[in-house]
């Protein structure tokens, strides 16, 4: 089969004798073909070719193929078969096709220079110098990489290939590196990536000059540095706190000599003796408070980088000076004044006490206080919530769909099927509303209107709407206030009121009124400059509104009339019990 204008392997008219006869448009027997000849015996249209010259009266003429006095044969003489030779030429093209397929796909499959050079930058920005090892050949890759990451203190790595040149089993390529360092500006520097095949594969060779141009062998890249002047922890209105004392010290923390611990924690921009936080905001701010430190990049041999406070930059040995920055000021939310007056409200207080001001709108801590000091007990104390955390319970029993006008029982005791539940004192207030009920912080009503509408999945729910079973990251030390599901309807009352398995602290009971004020319960915040990241957002509480009056009744007409308060105030008291008695009479200790 041919196609196209090049000559056809295939001759158009074969013949036994040997002649190539071309086809003429009308057939090979039109007689207006100037080089017809006619077929005779002897001729080209002899013996064999009757196939191809037929005359009128059949393959040989009137008197059949036989020739004279043979009869005439009724099928027609079978034609030379040219599907053979077609075969065969087909054959000998599928044969070309799988030989120059072949040869396509081992050129296209090959290991390229491009395969090592992108597995080889890959791995050193991901820092994986084993991986990085693999595809080198020569000196050990993972370990000269691997004592510049340190030596330097990296944080991050971009590099940059540029296309290879390749003469036979060899080349190269140019890179480009920039490195991030620990508490210093970036730093880059160019190389060139030798290029080698080895057993059909593809490989850098590696030597300390490829890792820098200037490492030789047994060398290293190290770093010395000066520090500028350290940032301040600062109140809301800018005042200076490092020097602070008692509760305030407890969150500013102190500054302290670098140990050997210390510098192998922070990096080698560090060295013993370095001034470092060594607790509070202090130290979960070294970065920001320290700033960038000036920088020399040196040239060492490996052995005198073992030794980094030995180290020191000479016209020589340094490669690259980097200039540094003083440290950041961190700025709180401590209101001064604030922190006064709650200083003063229980400075006097016989138990250990623990006091947290909140701003509802913004979530921002004015005040903390610890009497006495020694545990910052406010952020880290471990305590039951008791009645306060009636506020998240009632909040349940709306979205439960009860009404803030709907009637309560409160009987003395209520017992739903294990424990007697009690209020305080052995009150009973008999018919209730649920906001009377809530002034007058009545136990029994609430276990048994959360036992008959709740649920447990349902409370656990409403006290995550406030921050539960989730952390507190203010910056410092805080407790993770938590939940868990009661199980039967005793433990589920016992929660309802504060008791049970819940724990919480003084600090997140104090986001629980302010989300009611504000109308969302928002994340505390303790440091507003630098803004801290990935902060929750602001959970919207549905019944904030309703539950505002009963926090109001509280002190107007409840458990907290005869506190004094002046002003408009809201509130809810709680008291927990905590420990085990000893004896079926015996009073538990308790905590307000």
């Amino acid at each position: 089969m041919h196609q196209g204008d090049s000559p056809s392997p295939i001759p158009a008219s074969a013949h036994a004798d040997g002649w190539n006869r071309p086809e003429h448009p009308d057939g090979p027997n039109d007689p207006q073909r100037p080089d017809r000849t006619e077929p005779t015996a002897d001729g080209p249209g002899g013996a064999g070719f009757e196939h191809l010259h037929g005359g009128a009266g059949g393959p040989r003429g009137p008197e059949g193929p036989g020739g004279p006095g043979e009869p005439a044969s009724s099928e027609p003489p079978r034609r030379r078969s040219r599907r053979g030779l077609l075969i065969g030429v087909i054959a000998a093209v599928v044969v070309l096709t799988l030989v120059g397929g072949g040869v396509s796909w081992f050129v296209l499959t090959r290991p390229q220079p491009e395969d090592a050079l992108s597995a080889y930058s890959t791995a050193w920005e991901e820092r994986d110098y084993e991986s990085l090892a693999a595809v080198t050949t020569g000196g050990d890759a993972a370990a000269v990489m691997t004592a510049v990451d340190e030596g330097l203190g990296l944080e991050s790595v971009s590099v940059d290939v540029g296309a290879p040149t390749v003469d036979g089993g060899s080349g190269s390529a140019p890179y480009q590196v920039t490195v991030g360092l620990a508490n210093a500006s970036e730093w880059g520097w160019e190389g060139e990536l030798p290029l080698q095949r080895e057993d059909g594969q593809w490989r850098v060779v590696f030597a300390p000059d490829v890792a820098h141009p200037e490492l030789g062998e047994g060398q290293v890249l190290a770093r010395t540095t000066v520090w500028g002047e350290r940032g301040h922890v600062l109140a809301a209105d800018g005042t200076q706190l490092d020097d602070a004392t008692g509760s305030l010290q407890m969150l500013v923390g102190t500054l302290g000599e670098a140990t050997e611990e210390d510098v192998e924690r922070l990096g080698p921009a560090y060295r013993v003796g370095d001034t470092i936080g060594v607790s509070g905001l202090q130290q979960a701010y070294e970065e920001a408070l320290a700033g960038e430190a000036a920088t020399s990049i040196l040239r060492v041999d490996a052995a005198a980088a073992e030794d980094p406070d030995s180290l020191e930059a000479t016209e020589e040995n340094t490669l690259a000076t980097l200039d540094g920055s003083d440290g950041q000021d961190v700025t709180t939310s401590i209101d001064l004044a604030v922190q006064e007056a709650a200083a003063t409200a229980i400075l006097t207080a016989d138990e250990p006490a623990g006091m947290v001001a909140v701003r509802p709108s913004t979530g921002e801590i004015l005040a903390t206080v610890n009497v006495p000091g020694g545990f910052n007990r406010a952020f880290e104390g471990q305590y039951p919530p008791g009645s306060s955390f009636k506020i998240i319970s009632y909040s349940a029993l709306l979205d439960s769909g009860m009404t803030t006008d709907a009637v309560m029982q409160c009987p003395e005791a209520y017992d739903p099927g294990g424990w007697e539940f009690v209020n305080a004192g052995g009150a009973g207030y008999g018919e209730q509303t649920m906001t009377e009920a809530f002034a007058t912080s009545c136990n029994t009503a609430l276990v048994a209107e959360i036992i008959e509408r709740s649920s447990p999945d349902a409370l656990r729910a409403s006290s995550e709407q406030f921050g539960m079973n989730a952390p507190l990251d203010i910056g410092v030390p805080a407790l993770e206030p938590s939940f868990p599901t009661p199980e039967g309807a005793v433990m589920l009352g016992a929660q309802s009121i504060g008791q049970g398995q819940i724990v919480s602290s003084p600090l997140h009971m104090a986001t629980v009124p302010a989300a009611i004020a504000d109308g969302s319960w928002r994340h505390p915040v303790l440091v507003t400059d630098p803004v801290r990241e990935g902060l929750p957002e602001p959970t919207p509480i549905p019944h904030a509104e309703a539950i505002r009056p009963m926090m109001r009744a509280v002190v107007t007409d409840g458990s907290a009339s005869d506190a004094g308060f002046q002003g408009e105030v809201y509130g809810k008291t709680g008291t927990a019990e905590y420990g085990t008695a000893e004896g079926e009479d015996e009073e538990l200790p308790s905590h307000a």
